[in-house]
């Protein structure tokens, strides 16, 4: 940390490989054509990213921007790679997540936040950045301190998952607070709410998908709406997902 329209699904275009009388075994036979020998190759597409309805706390992506839409798939096709460890992903999810949804209940916090430490830390409770944040939230050692955390030699309560997802809840509830918008919360946990409220001074534009935001923060959201989109429906995106055939 730096500080639902009718499903529009578009259809995957799957060039099929030509079909071969049986005398000819396979689709890399040479065959005359015209007395010009012609090489059959199988041809494939990749599936396209099914636009679904996609929300953040009720919020609806605006998929009616191209803009927006280019972003999304933008993200997605960077998590592609990553697809085969969501199993691993999952069960870490299922052990983290009972410990945090009733303190975010206690604050009042949407559920879709539980993504949040996903694309902050992986769910990898002693992940450090470059930066200094630390934990499953991310928190900066400042950040922490303020909202109450013991940071120091010997004791790091950012390791600590109930406790920072306390502190993180705190935090977005104040933010809540000040912006009025649960998608410039999550901006907000990424970029700083100094960044924010300056943009809402600058041109009173209080929407996340149409605001001038540093590059990471415009596309901090998607991230975690990937997250959000692949582990609570995964069948939805399993063909987008799934790794290309390798032609023969």
């Amino acid at each position: 940390m730096a500080a639902l329209r009718p499903s529009l699904t578009i259809a995957a275009k799957l060039t099929a490989a030509p079909v071969l009388p049986p005398n000819l075994a396979s689709a890399n036979q040479t065959v005359s054509a015209d007395a010009t020998a012609t090489r059959l190759i199988p041809v494939t597409t990749k599936p396209e990213l099914p636009l679904l309805d996609v929300d953040f706390c009720g919020e609806c992506m605006p998929f009616h921007q191209n803009e927006v839409v280019s972003r999304w798939k933008h993200v997605f096709t960077l998590f592609r790679p990553q697809a085969r460890s969501l199993d691993a992903l999952r069960e870490r999810a299922d052990a983290f997540f009972p410990i945090i949804e009733p303190i975010m209940a206690k604050y009042d916090i949407p559920d879709d936040f539980r993504y949040v430490p996903i694309a902050e830390s992986d769910l990898q409770p002693r992940a450090v950045s470059r930066a200094g944040a630390a934990g499953y939230w991310q928190l900066m050692p400042g950040t922490a301190r303020a909202l109450g955390l013991k940071v120091g030699k010997g004791v790091d309560e950012r390791f600590n998952a109930k406790k920072a997802t306390e502190a993180a809840c705190k935090y977005l509830r104040s933010l809540y607070n000040q912006l009025g918008s649960w998608s410039l919360v999550a901006a907000a946990y990424n970029a700083g709410p100094g960044h924010l409220k300056n943009q809402l001074r600058r041109n009173g534009k209080a929407d996340y998908y149409s605001m001038t935001l540093p590059r990471e923060t415009r596309y901090y959201l998607f991230r975690v709406l990937v997250y959000k989109e692949v582990m609570s429906r995964p069948s939805d995106y399993s063909a987008f997902l799934s790794p290309m055939p390798q032609a023969a």
